[in-house]
């Protein structure tokens, strides 16, 4: 199985989506109330969260050249 050439394209464009997403997060969480390290965390989690889910629905897609 090789792998698609479109495939560094997808996971940029995976990876600056979850970026968005867990600022947008992280913005939401401070302005919520919660401190500087709270806000971080939460970011990061989204941004695991994200990655993870946009990853598994690229390969179901088929745009990463799996099976």
């Amino acid at each position: 199985m090789t792998p698609s050439p479109n495939r560094p394209l997808w996971t940029a464009l995976v990876v600056l989506t979850a970026a968005l997403i867990a600022e947008t997060a992280g913005l939401i969480a401070y302005a919520g109330g919660a401190g500087i390290s709270t806000a971080i965390l939460t970011g990061g989690g989204a941004f695991a969260g994200a990655v993870a889910m946009l990853l598994a629905l690229a390969h179901f897609a088929g745009v990463t050249g799996g099976h």
